[in-house]
């Protein structure tokens, strides 16, 4: 095998080493599926490999004409050299270097699939004699569009009612099925600060967890219900779940803070996250007694409250 080929092998097993290094992290932060990882990965992520992959190439050209191809190539016909494996080893250091970290940039920064069916909102049963409002937070007022893309539909004269009513239920359908993802995560983070282990990424879990569903109020206040029977009542309670569900992630968030920086126990962000969790569930519960039957009637899924 001529040298060049014997460097395409190196590139080819440089990017398969790049794959396997991130796997391992996002298996570590627990990825549910690695399978599906690479298909998660952004332009960016790519554009480390290639660059890992270059500077192989820059090494390769400074060996010129002693690449560690050119060196391998020479050793498997027999005419090697002594010091020819160190040689090409010590030109491959600077680019496993580079593999390894960019490998490990990706993996911590890949999203991960997160669903996890039988997950709950807590992992600890409120045990709290502070009192949190109960007042029902106002209805943000509609936008054209949702924070993550999903467009809710919008009547003209000349749509069909039934059409319309479909196409509102299945927008309301999508945003259900989008807020499914982020339990796992929360309930993986919960579990962990609990256990006071993995802090740091738990944290990270949590903030993650509240931008989503702050982001999901938002996208539950522009849907367009006014086709769907008690659809402004309804449209109300699921904003309400997604409100206390956000703050209740947030202050979460503030006890694994407060027990990284002084120390793990159960302090008063933890027992404030219990009873906002107790209030999202209250309206999911009210959000479910008028969405069910419209799923039934539009032939969409209906839910629990665990599927929200």
């Amino acid at each position: 095998m001529p040298p060049p080929l014997w460097d395409l092998l190196v590139c080819a097993l440089l990017f398969a080493g790049w794959v396997l290094v991130l796997l391992v992290v996002a298996l570590a932060r627990g990825a549910e599926e690695p399978s599906e990882v690479p298909g998660r990965l952004a332009l960016w992520h790519y554009v480390l490999a290639a660059l890992a992959v270059a500077i192989y190439l820059l090494t390769a050209v400074r060996g010129v004409p002693e690449s560690p191809g050119y060196l391998w190539a020479r050793a498997a016909s027999g005419d090697g050299r002594d010091g020819d494996l160190r040689r090409g080893l010590q030109l491959l250091v600077p680019t496993v270097v580079v593999t390894v970290a960019v490998a490990l940039v990706a993996g911590m920064t890949v999203p991960l699939s997160a669903a996890v069916p039988g997950a709950t909102s807590t992992s600890a049963t409120p045990t709290a004699d502070e009192g949190v409002s109960t007042e029902t937070p106002p209805t943000p007022d509609p936008v054209p569009t949702t924070a993550s893309g999903l467009e809710t539909p919008t009547a003209t004269a000349s749509d069909d009612p039934d059409t319309r009513r479909r196409a509102q239920a299945e927008a309301v359908d999508a945003l259900l099925s989008e807020s499914i993802a982020s339990r796992g995560d929360l309930a993986t983070a919960i579990a962990a600060v609990g256990d006071c282990r993995d802090l740091d990424r738990s944290l990270t879990l949590l903030d993650g967890v509240t931008r989503q569903r702050r982001a999901q109020r938002d996208q539950a206040g522009a849907l367009t219900v006014d086709a769907l029977a008690d659809g402004a009542a309804m449209r109300s309670h699921l904003v309400s779940a997604f409100t206390y569900a956000g703050d209740a992630d947030a202050a979460y968030a503030a006890w694994t803070r407060r027990s990284i920086s002084s120390g793990c126990s159960l302090d008063a962000n933890w027992r404030r996250g219990n009873q906002l969790s107790e209030q999202s569930q209250k309206a999911k519960n009210e959000f479910l007694r008028r969405w069910n039957p419209i799923a039934v009637s539009c032939g969409l899924p209906t839910r629990t409250s665990k599927e929200i």
